[in-house]
């Protein structure tokens, strides 16, 4: 299928959960123009989301195998098996675009009940595993595909190099507690911190009912809540955590807002890919949450499908 192009401003898309009408049909709705997009992915089927990064699903099969999917371009590549063992992947990112940089992109993952730190890299025949960088690990991401950051549930940070010699070092302690999932997200060079809470739901099991945004200054080992950020939305949930300027007007992403989906992975609903009904857009001045009005699809439903992921 030749390369697609799409302007920049129908960007970010969410996958859709998918039907039992045609397995190879991935959909993607422009939360900005509310426009569809089909995709037939037969390389897609029979796997399980773990991913959304830098253009990319990665997904996962019954058998540990990552495989990495471009919409756009319908390319694939497959990696080699995690492991002889099933695995279950919590969240995977990439460093840098396959396609653009072939022999030294780098596949982060969040691996195992433990959730521990994993990698592949490009051209290698296995995956490794980052041992000494310890365990309970909830966000990775990649900044300008040079380095990649990791948050535990706990609030510690690690930045990773993957050169000839793995190297990892702890650049921020762990901090109190405040929510139920931790994420990581870079805006302009500055790392922050977002902390998610939960709380009971009676249908559902649980929901999402706030946010809090802190900055880290890494050199002195502080942390300064935000409270308000007007020129920036965030993105979280299987996806790469992401930020996109705020341009009401022009593109539709509305400033100091967390655009989230389900990404809960412990017991019942989201465990194995499987969809939630954890969804909507937080305001940041407010401390409120609106369902996502672009969805048109029902949340009791997305509990046996196919999990809700932001494409970027």
């Amino acid at each position: 299928m030749p390369k697609q192009t799409f302007l920049a401003q129908d960007l970010p898309w969410l996958l859709l959960p998918a039907t039992n009408d045609n397995k190879d049909i991935k959909s993607f709705l422009s939360i900005t123009k509310n426009k569809l997009h089909n995709f037939n992915l037969p390389a897609a089927r029979g796997k399980t989301i773990c991913g959304s990064s830098a253009g990319w699903l990665i997904m996962n099969d019954n058998v540990s195998t990552i495989t990495l999917i471009n919409p756009l371009t319908s390319g694939h590549f497959q990696l080699p098996q995690i492991s002889t063992k099933k695995v279950f992947i919590h969240k995977a990112i990439l460093s840098s675009d396959p396609e653009c940089d072939p022999y030294n992109f780098v596949v982060m993952a969040i691996c195992g009940e433990k959730r521990q730190l994993i990698y592949y890299k490009a051209r290698s025949e296995s995956w490794e595993t980052l041992e000494a960088a310890g365990f309970y690990y909830d966000d990775v991401i990649s900044y300008e595909g040079r380095k990649l950051f990791a948050v535990t549930e706990y609030g510690k940070v690690v930045c990773c190099k993957i050169d000839s010699l793995p190297r990892f070092k702890e650049i921020f302690m762990p901090f109190s507690f405040q929510g139920n999932k931790v994420y990581l997200v870079c805006v302009e060079g500055e790392l922050f911190v977002i902390f998610r809470s939960l709380r009971e739901h009676p249908l559902f099991g649980y929901e999402t009912f706030k946010f809090s945004v802190s900055l880290l200054n890494v050199e002195e080992e502080i942390s300064e809540r935000i409270k308000s950020f007007p020129e920036v939305a965030f993105f979280l949930g299987q996806n790469h955590s992401v930020w996109l300027p705020a341009d009401e007007d022009m593109q539709g992403v509305i400033g100091n807002r967390i655009y989230f989906t389900d990404d809960r992975n412990i017991g019942g609903v989201g465990r194995g890919g499987e969809g939630g009904p954890d969804f909507g857009c937080y305001d940041m001045e407010e401390g409120s949450i609106e369902p996502l009005k672009w969805c048109c699809f029902d949340a009791l439903k997305c509990i046996h499908l196919s999990r809700p992921v932001y494409f970027m």
